[in-house]
């Protein structure tokens, strides 16, 4: 069995304006580093074997302290990338209202397989990110493993957990700084925790 404790990253600046920020190092904002620090005096005390994130600062930022504290190398992922939203980078949807109306439509219609002009599209990324998972799972049998990444590829993990299918990909809402955990034995996923932000109260 393995335990999964997926980590979305804390609030970025990117984040608080709206702007789209797949491969985009958009740093934490004020808001964000209060939240990594109850992350951290929240999960101090959690049995983790190892730490994943991506190349990102907001990812690796996020649990930066709680690696020191647990004395754990961080090691970086980067097919546990967000989507790659291309030519969208560092815009907003009004902006992109505004400048690509015709991508819009194009976006509607196209659902799971649009692809972002110059990025990914949601298939391309799901199926980046279970290759990856599958490894990581692979790798770590009888641990327990954290992962700090991005809210579409915490979906991911958990669509290709439940049910090997991209589908449900948007039923799962993931907020900045949220706790998932997942345990999988066998190739059965049970989740435990979902979006979990709780501990923000403590």
């Amino acid at each position: 069995m393995i335990k999964l404790i997926l980590v979305r990253h804390g609030t970025t600046i990117c984040n608080e304006g709206g702007a789209f920020s797949g491969l985009t190092d958009s740093k934490l904002s004020e808001e964000g580093n209060e939240q990594v620090n109850k992350l951290t005096q929240y999960l101090k005390d959690e049995n983790i074997d190892r730490i994943y994130t991506t190349p990102f600062s907001r990812t690796k930022e996020t649990v930066k302290k709680l690696a020191e504290i647990k004395n754990i190398q961080i090691e970086e992922r980067s097919q546990l990338n967000e989507i790659n939203f291309g030519d969208f980078e560092g815009l907003s949807f009004k902006g992109i209202e505004k400048e690509y109306p015709e991508e819009i439509e194009k976006m509607i219609k196209e659902g799971f397989e649009y692809k972002y002009p110059n990025g990914e599209s949601l298939v391309d990324t799901f199926i980046r990110v279970r290759h990856e998972v599958k490894k990581i799972i692979s790798d770590n049998e009888n641990s327990t493993v954290l992962i700090c990444s991005h809210g579409g590829t915490i979906r991911n993990i958990i669509s290709y957990l439940l049910c090997d299918d991209y589908k449900y990909h948007w039923n799962f809402r993931i907020d900045n700084c949220s706790i998932t955990e997942i345990e999988v034995d066998n190739n059965f996923a049970v989740i435990n925790k979902l979006n979990d932000k709780t501990y923000f109260e403590l």
